[in-house]
């Protein structure tokens, strides 16, 4: 069968001559034309986007294996991407054929599978602006859009996640999960005025030289007791103390002969914790958003809070993809690379309370869906999916159709950024996926951008924020994108200091060792001069700083 395929940004023609197939018996045609209203809203033209080469091979592949059950003599398709308005054809499909039903099977099976199996996606909708539709220009459009531009990126990420429904655990199992309730102090703490010294509780104004120890108390004891004048109390470190008006005087300070005292050296402090100094009861005691770190658990317990309400634990699938990539215990042939980006994603993820599933994906489409298939259980009940590489628009860049095949929907798929420009992200339900560049520092950009940003979403945690430091060193690389310059991050007190790290593409790795911080360098961008005042993004494992 003769196949002639054709992607056009231009209008497709009225009149199409038919292939030229020597005696046949019928010439079918049939012309996808975009109508008015989308979802019920009225429109004034649909965008249409695709990989072109694959699209194309797809188109011829399907055709291949539907001629085997409708036989035909020829097919002419053409379809048209970018920008098209209201009334104009999208797709075009010429079918000859011996028979009629036949060529009208084919068509059938044909239309039925293209949606599904080929790389040509519906992007949007442009809405109606007015009668004149043609005032907007629309057949001259181009069909790439402009990528957005980074801020507009964490904009649509955080529109589009929502957190996940919160979970009561253990103390035990709360470790590392991001706290979804403020949690209030039960009652003022300390919960009584306790000693801070082993030594011997008098009256705070007592003068005397001697005096009578009247009582013992030890840390769990309770025994409350107006002192007199002269009369002590012997007391244990966090021991409560018998009545108000007291001060503590350290054993060592004291001299003592069976059950009389003598204060040998006097003291300024009271060495007493007063009741509710450190919280008072009702007052916020851990708020909500945050990581529960070992001493916050230990605040949650001393408050009596043993089931707390948190984040679930996330489950993410990670693909690597990419032919010329080769385990890390492997020697590379000629044209391999070792694989960097699994444990690059497995070290980053260690900040979050996550399962994670790791494979690699073949470098062929086909092959890649079904392997995709034997995961598909694990895929349907990940909250995050993960693929490395394959989110540009080469010949075998095929992430953006693989994601939509298992069923997300395509937010972006390139941000004006460098490194990092093809960064894909989708959604399906509640569920999150990005197809991140391949070049190890384009992903190690991409993940504390985009990734970290949607997976504190996803946990109830405040994302990262830029913060404010200066360069000790002058960064001078004026681009027409923002860059993420990575840079070594010293805490200097009040002055932070970034150390721009020398990279020279997206593919660099050596950076990354010493890599703590994302200074971010505007779009167009004058040389910026050492002691710059700058914005920066921490990196490295300090997803929650």
């Amino acid at each position: 069968m003769e196949i002639e395929i054709e992607l056009t940004r231009g209008p497709i023609v009225e009149k199409i001559l038919p292939q030229s197939t020597g005696a046949r018996g019928a010439w079918l045609e049939f012309r996808g034309v975009v109508r008015g209203e989308e979802n019920g809203q009225r429109i004034s033209a649909l965008e249409y986007e695709a990989y072109p080469e694959m699209a194309a091979r797809e188109i011829r592949r399907l055709l291949g294996e539907i001629s085997t059950r409708h036989p035909c003599l020829a097919t002419k398709i053409i379809h048209r991407i970018g920008a098209i308005p209201v009334g104009e054809t999208a797709i075009y499909v010429g079918v000859a054929s011996a028979h009629r039903g036949e060529g009208i099977a084919l068509l059938a099976e044909f239309m039925d599978k293209l949606k599904q199996d080929v790389p040509i996606w519906k992007r949007r909708a442009l809405p109606f602006v007015g009668d004149e539709v043609t005032s907007l220009n629309i057949s001259k459009k181009q069909s790439t859009v402009s990528p957005g531009t980074l801020d507009d990126a964490l904009a649509k990420i955080s529109s589009r996640c929502a957190p996940l429904p919160a979970v009561r655990l253990s103390l035990q199992e709360s470790l590392g999960r991001i706290l979804r309730e403020t949690i209030c102090a039960p009652n003022d703490l300390p919960d009584a005025d306790r000693s801070t010294r082993d030594g011997y509780a008098i009256l705070e104004n007592d003068c005397s030289e001697t005096f009578l120890m009247v009582d013992t108390l030890h840390a769990a004891d309770w025994k409350p007791r107006q002192l007199k004048i002269s009369e002590a109390v012997r007391i244990a470190t966090g021991a409560s103390l018998p009545c108000e008006g007291l001060r503590v005087v350290m054993q060592e300070n004291v001299q003592r002969n069976g059950d009389k005292i003598h204060i040998i050296k006097s003291e300024t402090d009271h060495n007493i914790r007063k009741r509710g100094e450190e919280v008072k009861s009702g007052a916020p005691l851990v708020w909500a958003g945050v990581r529960l770190d070992a001493g916050k658990l230990a605040l949650l317990a001393s408050a009596g809070c043993v089931q707390p309400l948190v984040s679930p634990r996330l489950r993410v699938v990670h693909f690597t993809t990419g032919d010329e990539v080769t385990p890390p215990d492997q020697t590379p042939l000629p044209g391999q690379i070792r694989d960097s980006n699994s444990i690059l994603i497995r070290g980053l993820l260690q900040d979050y309370s996550c399962d994670l599933a790791q494979s690699h994906l073949p470098e062929n489409f086909e092959a890649a869906k079904e392997k995709i298939n034997h995961h598909k259980e694990v895929i349907e009940k990940a909250n995050v999916v993960l693929i490395s590489g394959g989110a540009s628009v080469g010949d075998k860049d095929f992430t953006r159709p693989l994601l939509e095949s298992l069923g997300f929907e395509i937010v972006f798929s390139q941000v004006a950024i460098r490194p990092g420009r093809p960064m894909i992200f989708g959604v399906s339900g509640s569920r999150i996926a990005f197809g991140l560049p391949g070049n190890p520092l384009s992903h190690f950009v991409c993940f504390h951008l985009f990734v970290a940003a949607a997976l504190a979403k996803l946990c109830g945690a405040p994302p990262g924020r830029f913060l404010r430091g200066r360069l000790s060193a002058p960064i001078n690389d004026p681009n027409p994108r923002e860059t993420l310059w990575p840079a070594r991050l010293e805490w200097a007190g009040a002055n932070t200091m970034l150390h721009p790290l020398k990279w020279s593409s997206s593919g660099d790795l050596t950076c990354l060792a010493e890599a703590g911080a994302l200074v971010r360098v505007p779009p167009n961008s004058p040389a910026l001069a050492a002691g710059a005042e700058v914005e920066f993004l921490t990196a490295g494992n300090n997803c929650f700083q």
